[in-house]
């Protein structure tokens, strides 16, 4: 029968030592100890061959009280772990759901903004002219434009339209006025402007996909989303909590999971000034519960606030 793992450990020891020293216990027991650590980290690396199932075992971990890499829920994650810093560099990645809630179904949009790149934790949320602003956050990877345009609105249709542009589709949005702002006048060299209440339009160079959201966010907000989604019922990926108003607020949902203990959404923003989009996190591992609306930091947002973009909806408003 081997020996214990203290007893093989203390053996090599001795065996190393010369002879003629006479080490205490206590300088034995610390090379001991820093041998049995090494050998515990060799022991608990998986060969290569077995990464694979190592890592399946670790994530498929849900409901036994620990989060994807083994960490008591609620606890924050430690992305050193199996150096999985990369694959934690997303939405989804990072922010799983909570427990042993499951990920609603997603369509295009809601899947694409799940795999929206994340700047490290480290990284600040920072005003367009570069003041950190505090707070509980995790800054996603999406451009401002120039000055202080792009604000709370202003992010969710930039991730609307760079979806829809990436994906070929009209890129069309509605000032607060209710008049169409196509990216297609801009792209094609015409460019808006203000007539008395309305938008007018004249001839002009061809505009920047940036001067086109500029334009945009110059003229819409959150009373102009109202032309550009529909009421819905039950939050999915891709919707919007809406309190029109100046000011008003919006953010977006970037993902709805449910489960035994309900109904939890993560949700991102921008904010006033125009700031990085992040992720506002909540404390349910980053997530916040979902009863018939959600209080999200200062903000109050009732089910009627929920807005889903227009192309999404159905007879059912789900």
């Amino acid at each position: 029968m081997a020996a214990p793992w203290n007893r093989r450990v203390l053996g090599l020891v001795h065996t190393l030592m010369p002879p003629h020293q006479k080490p205490s216990s206590r300088p034995l027991l610390f090379l001991a100890g820093a041998l049995l650590g090494l050998l515990a980290i060799q022991a608990s690396v998986p060969a290569r061959a077995g990464d694979e199932q190592a890592v399946s075992e670790l994530v498929s971990r849900e409901g036994s009280g620990l989060d994807s890499v083994g960490a008591p829920v609620g606890e924050p994650l430690d992305t050193s772990v199996l150096g999985m810093e990369q694959a934690l560099g997303t939405v989804a990645g990072a922010y799983p759901p909570p427990r042993a809630a499951k990920l609603y179904a997603t369509d295009g949009f809601a899947s694409w903004l799940q795999d929206l790149e994340l700047e490290p934790p480290s990284v600040p949320v920072r005003t367009y002219d570069g003041r950190v602003v505090p707070g509980d956050f995790h800054v996603v990877k999406l451009p401002l434009v120039s000055g202080n345009l792009q604000q709370c609105a202003d992010t969710a249709i930039r991730l609307r339209a760079e979806w829809l542009k990436l994906n070929d589709e009209p890129v069309v949005f509605h000032a607060t006025s209710g008049d169409r702002m196509p990216w297609s006048r801009y792209r094609d060299g015409e460019k808006a402007y203000e007539q008395g209440n309305r938008l007018a339009w004249r001839s002009s160079t061809p505009q920047s996909w940036d001067q086109y959201l500029s334009a945009v966010f110059m003229w819409a907000g959150t009373r102009s989303l109202a032309y550009d989604t529909v009421a819905a019922d039950f939050p999915r990926g891709g919707d919007l909590l809406v309190l029109p108003g100046s000011p008003g607020h919006a953010v977006i949902i970037l993902g709805v999971a449910h489960g035994a203990e309900g109904v939890f959404i993560l949700v991102g923003q921008g904010y006033m000034p125009a700031q990085s989009f992040h992720i506002v996190r909540g404390p349910h591992q980053g997530w916040w519960k979902w009863d018939d609306g959600a209080t999200i930091g200062p903000w109050d947002f009732p089910v009627s606030s929920l807005r889903r973009w227009m192309e999404l909806s159905d007879s059912t408003g789900r």
